[in-house]
């Protein structure tokens, strides 16, 4: 059998007849089946005799069939039946007839209404809440891996692709990992992706609040290059849909839900099943109810489920002399160039030269700024309790996540303006 071109009455395994291509990607094809026996219609992937050469991705497609047939959910896709067959793998699943949200959801093309976006999403969410009662992980979640599926009764939503999946507590998800499998796609990546660090389901919820916030405005939270992309989803507070499109006109309450889903920390950020509750709370035909005070409030379960604004504290600010009250010396690894130097003094930022891979900081140091160094030497300097800031290509997205996993508390793209590089560095000795 000779991969990428399965002809019409091709038998796989002696139970599936090819009938058509309907896809392919990276590691496989996609065909159109019949089921012997049963008669049914199924979707036959397989995988490529290259890739089942790859004792990772063997893993891989293996680890898809068998965390995507744990999970029984309406929106989720069925799986039939797994196995070998000559030279390679297939996977049998139910065949879905329509297409992925991509073909509805892109920056050229208009947003949704808020009832579908809601519809979309709600479905979503409650596969992901079902997937979280099995300690199940998507970790690839996307508008390409969501599919509107058509049926007698209209649309369905299903998601699909557990390529990146896993159980929570499997040895083998922990491997994978560390062998680069972690990461998804930087568009809906949540910060703790990024980082490396163990995952819990409020990682797919912060991925689905990406995805729904896409759906109502037809752009991403963060755009850029993919190594910007991932420090935006590390550092930068995304901006409300209301105040960055304020011709789209969204519930107050839907907006303050997509923010709480994209919070940094996994622990602020709803369940997915109460991201599905409120979701299914909301009525966008209705208009919106007010409070005592006279501004939008959601009464009722919904509003135990959306977060309130931060609160700065009075006579605070985030940036600058006022929060600590006085300039700040930071350590250089190597020379300081003259024009880089005055740009931090006049963010009120003192930068002394040190040795470029020195033994030790000077004390009076609040942090240290290593340019160009590597991985473990941003660890070794994260040791000493100083933060350290670093810095990466715009391309390259294997140094910013090896160094955001070494302990570097902030990443500067390069070039670099030093005013750019002196907010970095008041971020990570504020955080510090």
């Amino acid at each position: 059998m000779s991969y990428g071109g399965l002809r019409p009455g091709t038998e796989i395994a002696g139970r599936f007849v090819i009938e058509r291509q309907i896809g392919a990607g990276g590691m496989g094809t996609v065909y159109s089946a019949r089921q012997l026996g049963l008669e049914r219609p199924v979707a036959i992937k397989v995988i490529s005799p290259e890739e089942a050469s790859k004792p990772m991705a063997r893993k891989r497609f293996e680890r898809e069939a068998r965390v995507a047939s744990a999970l029984r959910h309406p929106n989720a896709v069925e799986i039939y039946d797994f196995g070998r067959h000559e030279n390679t793998m297939y996977l049998a699943m139910e065949l879905l007839e329509g297409s992925s949200l991509r073909s509805l959801v892109d920056v050229d093309l208009p947003p949704l209404s808020t009832r579908r976006a809601c519809q979309i999403a709600s479905d979503v969410a409650d596969v992901l809440a079902s997937a979280a009662s099995i300690s199940l992980i998507h970790r690839d979640l996307k508008p390409e891996n969501i599919i509107l599926d058509r049926t007698r009764d209209g649309e369905r939503t299903v998601v699909v692709d557990f390529g990146l999946a896993y159980i929570l507590e499997s040895e083998e998800a922990g491997r994978m990992t560390r062998h680069g499998e972690g990461l998804g796609t930087p568009d809906y990546l949540s910060p703790e992706q990024a980082r490396g660090l163990k995952l819990t389901p409020a990682c797919d919820v912060y991925s689905l609040g990406c995805v729904l916030y896409e759906m109502l405005c037809a752009n991403v939270p963060f755009d850029g290059q993919n190594a910007v992309i991932l420090s935006q989803h590390l550092f930068v507070a995304p901006v409300s849909i209301r105040k960055r499109f304020p011709a789209i006109e969204i519930p107050s309450a839907l907006d303050e839900l997509i923010l709480r889903m994209l919070s940094k920390s996994p622990a602020d950020r709803p369940s997915a099943l109460a991201v599905f509750e409120a979701l299914r709370s909301l009525d966008p035909r209705a208009p919106q109810r007010k409070g005592e005070g006279g501004g939008d409030r959601l009464l009722g379960r919904p509003a135990r489920m959306v977060s309130a604004p931060p609160v700065e504290p009075e006579g605070q600010t985030m940036d600058g002399d006022l929060w600590f009250g006085a300039d700040i010396k930071i350590a250089v690894c190597g020379s300081v160039d003259p024009d880089l130097k005055v740009g931090l003094a006049a963010n009120g930022i003192d930068a002394v030269a040190i040795d470029p891979e020195p033994a030790d900081v000077p004390l009076g140091m609040l942090a240290v700024f290593a340019p160009g160094a590597s991985a473990p030497r941003v660890a070794a300097l994260a040791d000493t309790g100083l933060p350290v800031v670093s810095d990466a290509a715009p391309s390259d997205i294997a140094r910013l996540a090896d160094l955001l996993r070494a302990g570097a508390s902030e990443v500067v793209i390069q070039p670099s303006a030093p005013e750019e590089l002196a907010r970095k560095v008041w971020r990570a000795v504020r955080k510090g």
